[in-house]
């Protein structure tokens, strides 16, 4: 059983709570989750968002997995791609616990003033314990950030919007957790440092994550999750803190 939730928004990609482990018996499998929210305004306001996880079995050793989220918003007559996410890995199983795979991902927050954010390189995940009733992994790496932001995330702004560029090297440090409790019930957390390779060190970008799921069936069921940003030094004034509560149903294979 993989290690995944169904959502995120945000820069940080919640990967050691997505990415499921490699099952040899399986060609591939994954999950989506779907949403709804429709609200009788001065303009209808409706919204519709998806979250993929999908792996594929090249080998025993090695396989390819994509994780996606887009969030499509409608108000009266217009039309928005807004919030979402690609998270690729090219997997490869260098014993049956240890895990090296190239990585690259975009991640895209206009509500947060996130315009585009770029990300590739290369990590190493280790399964330091797995279990029937028990996951840990954790994982290393760097890799190459591009963000390109403005001000629309900033609060109460009283100064002409304005984008800014930045591109850095940076360190990645994930661990995850998953418990098994019964056949329907289990919960997984994570945890994530990013730590740019400069005087910045000290100013790291940290997140969390808390997932709860049931199984309703084996292939249908629902979930709640609470994920966490934490920016130590953003580039524009924002609030430091970014959080994101949320819920729905989803159907695995």
């Amino acid at each position: 059983m993989g290690l995944y939730s169904t959502s995120l928004q945000a820069q940080i990609i919640f990967t050691e709570s997505l990415t499921p482990a490699i099952d040899t018996t399986k060609v591939w499998q994954g999950s989506i989750a779907p949403e709804i929210n429709f609200k009788t305004e001065k303009d209808n306001f409706f919204q519709v968002k998806n979250n993929t996880n999908v792996s594929i079995l090249l080998s025993n050793k090695k396989a390819f997995t994509l994780l996606n989220q887009i969030e499509i918003t409608s108000i009266g007559n217009t039309v928005n791609v807004s919030n979402g996410f690609i998270h690729i890995e090219y997997r490869y199983l260098a014993k049956p616990r240890w895990e090296i795979y190239p990585f690259t991902e975009a991640v895209w927050v206009p509500s947060r003033g996130l315009l585009l954010r770029i990300a590739s390189g290369g990590q190493s995940r280790y399964h330091f314990v797995q279990s029937e009733h028990f996951v840990w992994t954790g994982g290393i790496g760097f890799f190459y950030e591009y963000e390109k932001w403005n001000m629309d995330g900033v609060p109460n702004l009283t100064v002409p919007n304005e984008t800014r560029e930045q591109q850095t090297i940076k360190a990645r440090f994930a661990m995850g957790l998953k418990v098994i409790f019964t056949e329907k019930w289990n919960f997984t957390t994570s945890g994530y440092l990013h730590s740019r390779l400069d005087s910045n060190v000290k100013n790291p970008r940290f997140a969390y994550s808390f997932d709860l799921k049931h199984h309703f069936t084996e292939h249908f069921g629902a979930w709640l999750s609470y994920q966490a940003i934490q920016h130590t030094k953003p580039i524009f004034p924002i609030k430091k803190l970014y959080a994101v509560v949320t819920g729905g149903i989803f159907f695995t294979w």
